[in-house]
């Protein structure tokens, strides 16, 4: 009871100095008293309300979801039906690595409307132009002054298989920073060293996809809203291993195993069937979001694991659950983790088997996490009895370790800065054991030469020589072809369209209230004949003649009401099409976090998520546009003929789709919605005034001529106007070898040419025009 007691005074700070030199037994009694292989069963759904009592002083000592055993066992049960088991065990070994970024230092501090302005901007350039002429700026300063800033600088690590490494340090010291480069996803900067796997580089090997070997896990949940658990762990599944990876022999899925595995191993099986959910839809606690974010990553047990700061927005009891299950994933499959961690818990902390230690992008120190204490007690830092390892970590190459530092007990006379700290390290025996190792073979490594022979004086090979085959799965650009990539993205956006039922049903309701209520503006101005809009004394003028002393007032003012009553629909309906586009665009916006992170994970190609997005997209265009096009199209009196209704229903699907294209521009290429927004809207002003209805094309100035030829919303508004005219209701109305659609399409509303724009004509220019967007969209 005694030992209890002092365990527990330990984790609070009020230890014996005893115990802290005996802390590798201290860590160990961690290890055995509250770390289970993983999460506890005793949580619930619901991870943040019942914290309490998984962070209880005493153990609980409850039979964890899935123990190690049975983990290798199924693990050993995946890898009979891998293709190769080289993926399984890799060194990662980082040399001297540097990475660094230009920032410029003479920007204003803070951003403000003033200094952020044009105005400001230019009076800027023009001073730095007279510091040029004068010669105290450079040529190269003329925008500013750079200079590098050290992110990385001199990172020497190895990274054994099977082993856990917590990654800490404060603020901005380059964490994520690490763990990016590990996963590729930073190139050293200039000679700023390598990293290997297996004895091989990506500049070794450009070939390597780096993916197939590494997995990133980031800070943010970003999921579909609408997927079940059990979808999104599919989803990934089938893009990070195959669709087609099957075992011949067992009859075995590595998906199902992978999946199943994970799900498991990460107690997320009693939420399987429960949508992810976001901030605006109720789905998993925010604890079980945090590890389907864990999960989604790690199916396909890739050989090395990055997890950047899971412990973003959950508890103590949260953080050590999730933990645990890496590192218990870990320990049965052989493979690298790092996680990084800002102030994890004492029995967090202990889960670990070794720690790296930044500050301000230096490593200043790397080894077991019950080494530590005592390589900074060389240094004169001591671990005050009120703070636990982990707080004393994360403080002392901060201004605050300066009350921890005691200077007779130091080799140094003050309190080290972050250099001064790596400085130290490095002349440690323990960065000497490091660069050791960086020197000498590594195991079982890889070769990017095909070995053809055996050496004669050592034929049975050296196990610290012996060179494998890089393992052709992990030259794999993709898992899956481009066609089957787009059938899977096209079957998850359907059934998040299908399932998010409220939003269907708002915009079938808004676009057929909206067609109603447009349409009664226009109540059967657009009729022909009509006694409403006084038509039929058009038609009755037509069927005498067309006397020249029978075109009274009377038939001039009901000829320009048809013109303008048919137009004025046609543009009300393109108008109409064209805000929805707008109001919408920015809500796209919010769902690229989810693309960036699979398209970094080489879930699919970029052409093919672009491609099942605009196919899944088609059957909401086709509810929007009939729910808009059935009531406005015949209220407002357009051609009563079948041919001509869905000539305009299909024109009103290509110029919604045409438009999609185009606002998705703005969506891959710009930061935030409000600059979506406010660049949409300017887009949006742009096309209307140059549609050719507010200014008429003949009014066009030459020099925004282009505009009105590239503008969807003037072709499509002229295919229904050609579509109107050329229909059978206008049929039979000639005069002088004119027809009245003729008529119509010549005047000052209509094409220049005369009647031109015609079906075939317009699909083809939105054919040429989404097919031409859709491939910007792709570079974007």
């Amino acid at each position: 009871m005694v030992e209890e007691d002092e365990a527990a005074g330990a984790v609070t700070g009020g230890g014996t100095d005893s115990l802290q030199k005996s802390r590798p037994d201290y860590f160990a009694s961690l290890r055995g008293g509250r770390a289970p292989s993983l999460r506890l069963e005793s949580s619930t759904d619901d991870d943040n309300e019942n914290s309490a009592k998984n962070t209880s002083d005493e153990p609980t000592d409850v039979a964890s979801s899935l123990t190690r055993t049975e983990l290798s066992r199924r693990f050993a049960s995946m890898r009979e039906i891998r293709s190769s088991d080289d993926l399984q065990q890799v060194e990662v070994r980082v040399n001297n690595y540097s990475y660094h970024v230009p920032i410029r230092v003479d920007a204003p501090s803070i951003k403000t409307v003033i200094n952020q302005s044009p105005c400001y901007v230019a009076t800027n350039f023009m001073q730095n132009v007279g510091e040029l002429i004068t010669g105290k700026r450079k040529v190269g300063d003329t925008l500013g002054h750079y200079e590098d800033k050290w992110i990385l600088k001199d990172i020497n690590l190895v990274l054994k298989p099977g082993k856990t490494y917590l990654v800490m340090g404060p603020p901005s010291c380059g964490k994520t920073s690490l763990l990016k480069a590990v996963a590729g996803m930073l190139k050293p900067s200039g000679e700023g060293g390598k990293i290997e796997y297996n004895g091989i580089s990506k500049k070794d090997e450009p070939d390597m996809v780096l993916q197939n070997i590494v997995s990133y896990v980031g800070q943010l949940d970003s999921h579909a809203a609408f997927l079940t658990v059990q979808e999104t762990f599919d989803f990934a599944a089938n893009c990070r291993i195959g669709t087609a990876t099957t075992s011949k022999d067992s009859g075995g899925n590595e998906n199902d195993l992978s999946e199943n595995l994970t799900i498991d191993g990460l107690d997320l099986a009693v939420c399987r069937d429960t949508y992810v959910g976001d901030a605006n839809n109720r789905g998993v606690s925010g604890g079980q979001r945090r590890r389907v974010t864990v999960g989604e990553m790690m199916v396909g047990q890739n050989p090395v694991a990055c997890a950047d700061e899971i412990s973003t927005g959950l508890d103590a009891a949260v953080t050590y659950d999730i933990s645990s299950s890496i590192v218990t994933f870990a320990k049965a499959a052989g493979t690298t983790r790092l996680v990084s961690l800002l102030q994890p818990g004492p029995e967090t902390f202990s889960l670990f088997d070794e720690v790296i230690l930044l500050a301000e992008g230096r490593l200043i120190y790397t080894g077991p996490i019950d080494e530590v204490v005592d390589y900074f007690a060389s240094l004169g830092y001591k671990q005050p009895n009120t703070m636990d390892v982990a707080d004393f970590l994360q403080s002392v190459a901060t201004p605050d370790g300066a009350t921890m530092f005691h200077a007779d007990e130091s080799p140094m006379d003050e309190h080290y800065s972050a250099s001064s700290f790596a400085e130290a390290f490095q002349k440690s025996t323990r960065h000497d054991t490091i660069l050791t190792e960086l020197s000498s073979p590594t195991g079982g490594r890889w070769s990017n030469k095909q070995l053809d022979s055996i050496d004669e004086e050592n034929p049975d090979g050296d196990d610290q020589n012996i060179s494998n085959a890089i393992p052709e799965e992990i030259k794999d650009q993709y898992k899956n072809s481009f066609f089957t990539s787009t059938k899977l993205i096209v079957k998850r956006n359907l059934t998040l369209l299908k399932r998010n039922r409220e939003f269907l049903i708002g915009k079938t309701i808004e676009n057929f209230g909206m067609g109603i209520g447009m349409a009664l503006i226009f109540l059967q101005s657009a009729a022909f004949p009509s006694g409403v809009n006084q038509s039929d004394k058009v038609a009755e003028w037509f069927s005498l003649g067309c006397p020249e002393d029978g075109f009274t007032d009377d038939v001039s003012i009901a000829y320009d009401k048809l013109l303008a009553g048919t137009y004025s629909s046609i543009f009300l309906g393109c108008f109409h099409i064209l805000l929805g586009t707008l109001t919408g665009t920015p809500d796209e916006v919010d769902q690229r976090s989810i693309y960036y992170k699979h398209a970094d994970a080489r879930f699919f190609q970029a052409g093919a998520f672009l491609l099942g997005g605009q196919i899944s997209q088609l059957p909401l265009l086709f509810m929007e546009i009939v729910a808009f096009g059935l009531p406005f199209y015949f209220i407002a009196g357009l051609a009563y003929e079948a041919k001509a209704f869905f000539i305009y229903l299909a024109i009103l699907i290509a110029y919604k789709f045409a438009l999609k294209m185009l606002y998705g521009v703005l969506v891959q290429t710009l930061p935030k919605k409000a600059n979506v927004q406010g660049v949409g809207t300017f887009l949006y002003l742009l096309l209307t005034l140059t549609s050719g209805f507010i200014v008429y094309p003949v009014a066009i100035p030459g020099y925004w001529k282009w505009l009105f030829y590239a503008n969807p919303m003037a072709w499509a508004m002229q295919g229904m106007a050609s579509n109107q005219f050329f229909s059978s209701t206008y049929s039979g109305y000639v005069c002088e070898r004119i027809s009245l659609g003729e008529a119509a399409l010549e005047s000052p509303r209509g094409w220049e040419s005369g009647g031109g724009g015609g079906g075939g004509g317009n699909f083809f220019f939105f054919f040429s025009y989404i097919f031409f967007f859709w491939f910007v969209n792709w570079v974007a």
